[in-house]
């Protein structure tokens, strides 16, 4: 007699989970970023390799308009501004392969626009710069988007924002406001407010006869000869704050890093002076020199 055994019937194994909408959209996202960093870098590549085999051509033209109490300035490259005469000088810089900078002018009610652009799409190399005279009284609002900016001996309001670039203010009558994506911050005798922000690097703010407001993310800081109320913060970089010699209301804090404090303060000074630093150290001290 023989006897057959059966094997027992095994069963699938199951159906691997599916992923969730979530899980697919960070995937999706994970790729397109991927793939935009790729194409960056060989655009980027593709371009310094065009560069290295062709001529660089400069140029220069200025133009002349109208004095308006504002004049605003675009420029992918630097931008110097100082003051003189009675009409706007604009002194248009390039220096360009394989891409032609684009150059235009309007007034729109009473302001001056003025914009000197390179595409950001083209290879090769492009750069535009412009160097301004305005008259006294002129407001001056700039935007660079590659370039250092200077702004030097003007009677009106500054207004500046760099994302790649140093930005030098100084002797300036009237409110300076100066917003920085990636480079040091120098502003210097201000008769009028100051308000700094930046996301990278060193900020000096000096000799201001109004308020200072100083917020960066990444940088050390060091303000002096500020006869105003300052709040200065800072998320990773030390915070230094000389004072006039006249006492102040100091509100100082640290997450993680050290305080000092020998400047002279008195809870009831009509001065208030706020410092606070997330990652850095925090320190009010006497004047500076």
């Amino acid at each position: 007699m023989t006897t057959t055994l059966e094997s027992p019937v095994q069963s699938p194994p199951p159906p691997p989970p599916g992923r969730s909408p979530g899980s697919r959209a960070l995937i999706w996202t994970g790729g397109m970023v991927g793939g935009l960093m790729l194409v960056t870098g060989v655009w980027s590549a593709t371009g310094q390799l065009i560069a290295a085999n062709v001529d660089v051509s400069s140029t220069a033209r200025t133009e002349t308009y109208d004095a308006q109490p504002v004049v605003r300035l675009i420029a992918d490259g630097d931008v110097t501004v100082t003051t003189g005469g009675s009409d706007v000088v604009v002194r248009r810089e390039s220096r360009s392969a394989l891409s032609t900078p684009r150059y235009s002018s309007s007034v729109v009610g009473d302001q001056l626009l003025v914009e000197h652009r390179c595409d950001w799409w083209s290879p090769g190399v492009c750069n535009a710069s412009l160097v301004v005279q305005v008259p006294e009284g002129t407001d001056v609002e700039i935007e660079a988007h590659d370039g250092d900016v200077s702004a030097s001996a003007l009677e009106g309001s500054v207004d500046a924002h760099t994302s790649d670039g140093a930005t030098t203010i100084e002797d300036i009558v009237g409110d300076v406001a100066v917003h920085s994506g990636d480079g040091r911050i120098l502003v210097s005798s201000v008769q009028g407010d100051v308000d700094v922000s930046s996301s990278d690097g060193r900020v000096e703010v000096a000799d201001v006869s109004g308020r200072a407001d100083v917020h960066s993310t990444d940088g050390r800081q060091e303000i002096s000869g500020v006869r105003g109320d300052i709040d200065a913060s800072a998320s990773d970089g030390n915070v230094t704050v000389y004072g006039t010699g006249e006492p102040v209301a100091l509100d100082i804090s640290v997450a993680d890093g050290q305080q000092t404090v020998t400047g002279p303060t008195d809870p009831s000074a009509s001065v208030h002076v706020r410092i606070h630093t997330s990652d850095g150290n925090a320190s009010y001290l006497g004047p500076n020199g």
